[in-house]
């Protein structure tokens, strides 16, 4: 009884909702597992690798070839869970959707927790229900099986501890144990997904100049400095030029550019208080310092050129940076000096050096604190990768950067238009905005009669974008006091630099096949930044009892609404006693096993699904994605043929015409002979020599 009294009543009842919905599912026809709910093949690299773990094969999909395309907390979780997959197949899943449940009702009951204590209890009401049972959450973080509803958690736990953080730093000292604390979480973050790091190394700039302006500019002149650079080279060469040619070159510009500008900002005082400077001189000290900066990156960058550190580089993408650059640093400073603390001029400013003199102990002692916890265990993670797999990052992440650089790659393209490039493509991989994009879409389709043409949807839905994008400003200009507060206290500025950061990680970097569930911080950012302004819009009714009353039981209406949408779809798709338990999971199953022999090992373009549940044969990976660091070399060096078939591969389950593209470039056609053929696959045997 004493730990349900930790909870509201409100929060048991969301508990129960969500956890007897995950159990109706848990429960239904084992044929339900493969075909409604764990659909991806993704999740299969995880349930098959921590199978294979239990078994004793290594840290393997297929038992033979090492690999680490994995985030390495999820597959923890994995672990024990498939451990049971010895006594039956479908075991493991049904206990990993009810862990799913759990999770998502914990990440939930936080939303609630941080949402109502900042802002309104009806609000948090409306956030909660709306994590809890939205269609598009549920299904791309809860139901594909992969680590985002772990990250999903991890990510609002921190969230959780950054607001109480928030509300006792002005008040009380912080021990370095309270930082700690934070770094750990951080590390959970970053290992639950990988490209969460830096959302981590964001947070820790956001706690340790705490007290300074230098915490609320630095997330956001990060994103500018980044982002303009990148953008300077993508304008300068077009989109095709910079995915194939330019990508390394720029990334190594523009982190150049970060270390130099941030150091440049700093001394010319750009992390002062806006206020305490006129415009003017503001102006100059934008003008300035971004000047130094260009002029430094540009000399370092053309030595680098000259002595052969760097690769090729259109020069007047330096000059489209700076103009870029001042731009966005002078609108970031007019903007908060328009809204900052009026009293901030009777406030003595001291200089640049004097602040870093009186501050620095203060700030490298947290500093190595927090960030001595998150570096430390990443350095960990990438040497273990190194020394176990042959390469310190997971090697999926380099195989579609390196799909991203191919003309006419098979798979799926890097950013390819300007909308992807920025991640507000709607219905593609780049649709990084979701939900809330796809209400976007919605009424796009619903003003069609005011704005008709069969291919202008497009246009009505950056249309409406661009609306919602101006009415947020709007609520946010009448209610400026208490915005900032709120957004402050949320910690929404770190996980919107976060968030922008993740997807030019992606965007600019020539990443080809990026998916839906990468924006799990979108969709967190998403969530509560919609509670923020729907609770700006409501707050005036909450000031009155009855009132409250009213919005605290429409909310309430909403969230039943929400809850009886989903559940009427799981008990739709999860069904009962209607599918025979002699049905194959998968129906490419019994053709594989009638034409080929216990032992035989296959491989598959794909195959993390056919990989899990198929008898007696074992399934290796060619695309690389869950294959080993060696793999990946042969395959960029056209050995992958002779590769396989020196680690038993004897029979290929593939499309033929898929092969002649990039990235397999027909490596294997002197190789194969086909003997049947199932739903434009061939079937087809690997030779250990050439045919011709």
């Amino acid at each position: 009884m004493n730990f349900l009294k930790r909870f509201s009543l409100f929060e048991i009842v969301l508990i129960v909702t969500i956890t007897s919905i995950h159990l109706y599912a848990a429960f239904s026809d084992a044929y339900n597992f493969p075909n409604a709910w764990f659909t991806r093949d993704d999740a299969y690299y995880y349930f098959k690798v921590a199978q294979n773990i239990t078994e004793g094969r290594g840290i393997s999909f297929d038992g033979i070839n090492l690999t680490n395309k994995y985030h390495p907390l999820w597959l923890l979780v994995c672990v024990p869970v498939f451990y049971l997959a010895r006594f039956d197949l479908i075991l493991p899943l049904r206990v990993l959707l009810l862990v799913m449940g759990i999770l998502n009702a914990a990440t939930a009951v936080l939303i609630y927790r941080i949402i109502s204590s900042s802002l309104s209890r009806a609000t948090g009401i409306l956030a909660a229900c709306f994590w809890a049972f939205n269609f598009y959450i549920h299904t791309t973080v809860y139901e594909f099986g992969l680590e985002t509803a772990l990250a999903g958690f991890t990510i609002v736990l921190l969230m959780w501890n950054l607001s109480a953080f928030e509300k006792k730093w002005r008040t009380k000292p912080v021990p370095p144990r309270q930082l700690a604390v934070l770094g750990m979480l951080a590390v959970l973050v970053m290992f639950s997904r990988l490209d969460l790091v830096f959302f981590a190394v964001i947070v820790g700039i956001w706690v340790i100049f705490r007290g300074s302006p230098i915490r609320f500019f630095l997330p956001l002149d990060i994103v500018i400095i980044f982002l303009s650079m990148v953008f300077s080279v993508a304008i300068r060469t077009g989109l095709e030029a910079y995915n194939i040619l330019y990508a390394s070159s720029a990334m190594q510009a523009a982190l150049i550019s970060l270390v130099v500008k941030t150091i440049s900002f700093y001394f010319f005082g750009l992390y002062q208080h806006p206020k305490a400077n006129s415009v003017w001189r503001t102006i100059s000290q934008v003008l300035a310092a971004n000047s130094a900066g260009t002029i430094f990156v540009t000399g370092f960058y053309l030595l680098l050129l000259q002595i052969g550190f760097a690769n090729n580089f259109p020069r007047t993408a330096f000059f489209l940076d700076w103009g870029i650059s001042v731009t966005l640093a002078l609108a970031i400073r007019l903007t908060a000096r328009r809204i900052g603390n009026k009293e901030a001029p009777m406030i003595e400013q001291t200089s640049p050096i004097s602040g870093l003199l009186a501050n620095w102990k203060k700030w490298l002692g947290d500093g190595a604190v927090y960030f001595g916890i998150v570096s430390g265990a990443l350095a960990v993670y990438m040497l273990l990768n190194k020394f176990i797999f042959g390469t310190s990052s997971p090697v999926s992440g380099q195989i579609k950067r390196w799909w991203g650089s191919l003309p006419n790659t098979i798979y799926e393209r890097p950013a390819h238009n300007w909308t992807t490039f920025f991640g507000i493509g709607f219905q593609n991989a780049f649709d990084a905005w979701q939900p809330f994009s796809s209400v976007a879409l919605w009424i796009a389709k619903k003003i069609y009669p005011l704005y008709p043409g069969s291919d202008t949807t497009d246009e009505r839905y950056y249309l409406v974008m661009a609306v919602a994008a101006i009415l947020v400003v709007i609520l946010a200009a009448m209610n400026i006091r208490r915005a900032l507060e709120k957004i402050t206290n949320m910690a929404l500025i770190p996980l919107a630099a976060g968030c922008a950061i993740l997807i030019l990680s992606y965007t600019t970097t020539a990443y080809g096949g990026a998916k839906e569930w990468y924006w799990i911080s979108q969709m967190i950012f998403v969530t509560m930044a919609g509670s923020l302004f729907i609770d700006l819009a409501i707050h005036p009714l909450q000031k009155f009892k009855p009132l409250r009353f009213s919005v605290e039981a429409s909310a309430v209406l909403i969230g039943i609404y929400f809850a009886y949408g989903l559940g009427s779809y799981v008990t739709t798709v999860m069904r009962y006693n209607y599918f025979p338990p002699e049905r194959p999971y998968i129906e490419v199953l019994p053709f594989l096993e009638e034409n080929t022999q216990p032992g035989d090992i296959i491989g598959m373009t794909g195959g993390g699904n056919v990989g899990y549940y198929i008898k007696d044969r074992t399934i290796v990976n060619m695309d690389g994605l869950i294959n080993s660091n060696d793999y990946f070399h042969a395959l960029q060096n056209r050995q992958a043929p002779q590769y396989l078939s020196e680690h038993g591969v004897t029979i290929i389950f593939a499309n033929a015409q898929l092969l002649s593209m990039p990235p397999y470039f027909g490596q294997f056609e002197r190789y194969l002979e086909k003997y049947n053929v199932y739903g434009g696959k061939g079937l087809l045997y690997l030779l250990k020599e050439p045919k011709y």
